[in-house]
Order: C-alpha cells, then structure tokens, then sequence
C-alpha cells in the first residue's frame, strides 16, 4: 500500500512537495492547464506545480474583481494568489488554451499594476490548437520566449540535453498512468477511480523520482488491497468539466456503479500523447502541446474519440457532469451525445452544475440511470 498511501498523501496536501523544495533553496514554476510544458519547467530547474482549486471554499478577495460566470476552480485559484496562499512560487505560467485561464492572466497583470496583491512574475503561453503550420511555427516562437524567461529566472541556460532526458522521463511517467487506466479497465476493474484520480492528481504535484516510485509501488499491489474497488456493478465514464475531486466518483459507486474511466483533463485526457524523442526537444516539445493533449480550443473536436474511450472502457453508459460556468464543453455534448447513443452506449447528463457537488439533486436520476443499465444487462 506504500504507493497509494504516499499519491493519496500528496492529493491532500498538493502544495506540501514543492514547498519543501522552496525551502530547500529551489525555485517554484506555477502554472494551470494541461498544456502547460512541465518539462521545459523543470529542465530549467523548476519544481512544476499546478495549482489547485478547493471546492466550496470562499473566494471573497477573488469577487471583488471577477464575474459571476466564472471557472470556479480558476476563481478558487485566483482568491488564493491574492490571499498570499501561493506566495512561495517564482513564476507563474498560464495557456491561453482556456479562456477562463487566458482572462486569468489579464487579471494578474491589473492586480500586479496597482500593487493590489504580492505575486510571482506572471507569463501568458500563447498557444494556438488550430492545425495549421502557420500555428505551430508561432507556437514555436512562443514557447523559446517561455524558455528564454525560464533561463533568465532560473539563472542558467536551459541545455537540450537537460529536455530531453526531461521529455523521456515524463513519456515514461505517462505509459505508468496508462497502466493505470488499463487497469480500471479489467473485468473486474482492478484498481478504483479514487486510486486513480490520486495518482493523475499526483503526477502535477510531486517531484519526478518521488512520482516514479510511488506510481511503480502503487501498480505492483495485488487488487486484494483495496476492499471494495474491485466492482461487478454498471460500467460508466463520467466526462465533461473536469472533475478534480471525487466527490461525484464517490456518488456513483455508492449507488452501486463503478467508474471505469475519466474522459475529461483531470483524468485520462491529462496524460495526452508521449512526446516525440528524437530530433530537436523545443521542436518536439511544442508540437506535444499544440496537437497532443486535450484542451477547451482544440480544433477541430471529434464526436467519436469519446465513442472510442467509452468502448475501451468496456462502459455500459456516460454521466456527463457540466458546471453552471461551463463555456466551451456544452457545445460538443450534442455531438457526443449523438455518436455515443449511435454506438449502444447510454448517457445521463447534469449541466449548471455547482463546483462543490450537491449529491441530493443527483442522487435520484443517477440511482434510475444505473438501475436502467443493470436492467438492460440482466435483460
């Protein structure tokens, strides 16, 4: 149980590693979104943190200056930045891969100008997703100015000996998440969606080595050790805005489902494609994070890759869960909607919904929603 013991420990204190390391005498790379690059971050000498929203917690410093329609998690994040909560990071990298993230930015940027609040230097990563070669040769330019500022900061170049061994440490760190996610997939699944969303979640919040061993650890253990994972129930794919907590995860199996898959960015969609090891690191780099991991602007979107997860998945239905703030998902559910009830595959969907889930409004649909399924199997 070490490893799971030692990724559940970093879930509930995700701030604990990188702060030991400032204390050290290291420096602190902050940044949100998936398209962020950890590599180029810690090639520079950076401990790469994303930082983490808390459901339910109030954000008052964070309304003074936001709109209502706001990304909850990106205002649970902003309320701490201004409240000094963060206080320990160098520097600050946000995509523009979200538009809630993006306007993130220019928030910083007024609050730093009036002297509003202590921050780390804040920089934009101006990423496009749309496929042409005009965007990744301007992804490109973008991504040496990242480098360039991480050099000046960091106060030494960033070789690209050091990015390479980065780029393949991290490719091997995602072919253990796959694992993982293979592993949810088994009949019965083998490991359980709260061990896994402790180990996505850790992957952005301990430092490499640490990762390495505990993730190893946490995949060598017998499916005997964790009373209860193991679940004959309905199979389901929750997906949507991403869940980064499991207080859905839990809902679900507590009616007697189990959660065999994650399709959103703090699941499954998060580990993306390895990055391509040969040839020019920058180069490889930035087209992993224009092509190769899923964002709100990826362009253009494809009904069917959730057709294909859910099959993979082996899942008997999705519960598609969308925060009332949600500006950019909403608009391809119809399509996936329409693909996966093509494909045989049921879907139950919850929009408007708040940051901190209200079980009791859910609980009833989703308690018919899995009776349904375990009907049609036994039928």
């Amino acid at each position: 149980m070490a490893g799971w013991e030692a990724l559940r420990d970093v879930y509930a204190a995700p701030d604990a590693a990188a702060r030991a390391w400032k204390a050290g005498g290291g420096r602190v790379a902050g940044y949100l979104a998936n398209t962020a690059p950890r590599e180029l971050m810690a090639a520079a000498g950076f401990f790469p943190l994303q930082l983490s929203g808390v459901a339910g917690e109030p954000t008052p410093l964070a309304d003074r200056y936001m709109e209502d329609l706001f990304d909850p998690m990106v205002r649970s994040v902003f309320q701490r930045l201004l409240a000094g909560h963060y206080d320990f990071l160098d520097v600050l990298v946000l995509p523009r891969t979200s538009d809630s993230v993006q306007r993130l930015y220019y928030y910083l940027s007024e609050m730093d100008r009036v002297g509003a609040a202590r921050l780390p230097e804040v920089r934009l990563l101006d990423l496009l997703h749309t496929p042409w070669s005009s965007s990744a040769a301007y992804n490109l330019a973008r991504m040496g100015e990242l480098r360039a500022a991480l050099e000046r900061l960091g106060g030494k170049p960033v070789a690209d000996a050091a990015l390479s061994a980065e780029i393949k440490a991290a490719n091997s760190r995602r072919a253990s998440l796959r694992r993982l996610a293979e592993a949810r997939r088994t009949r019965p699944p083998s490991r359980g969606a709260e061990q896994a969303l402790h180990a996505f979640s850790a992957y952005h919040h301990m430092a490499g080595a640490d990762f390495d061993a505990a993730i190893a650890a946490a995949l060598q253990a017998p499916p005997e050790a964790f009373p209860g994972a193991p679940r004959d129930g309905p199979r389901l794919v929750l997906s949507g805005s991403p869940l980064d907590n499991p207080a859905l995860h839990r809902l679900v199996e507590s009616l007697g489902a189990v959660v065999v898959g994650d399709h959103h960015p703090c699941g499954e969609l998060m580990i993306g494609t390895d990055v391509a090891e040969a040839g020019d690191p920058m180069a490889a780099l930035t087209e992993h994070y224009h092509r190769g991991v899923a964002s709100s602007r990826t362009f253009p979107s494809r009904p069917g890759e959730l057709v294909d997860f859910a099959r993979a998945a082996g899942a008997d239905g999705v519960v598609f869960y969308f925060l009332a703030e949600e500006e950019a998902l909403t608009w391809e559910y119809p399509g996936q909607k329409r693909a996966l009830e093509a494909a045989g595959i049921a879907t139950l969907a919850f929009t408007m919904q708040p940051y901190r889930l209200d079980a009791e409004p859910l609980s009833g649909p989703l308690t018919a929603f899995i009776d349904g399924l375990r009907s049609a199997r036994h039928g």
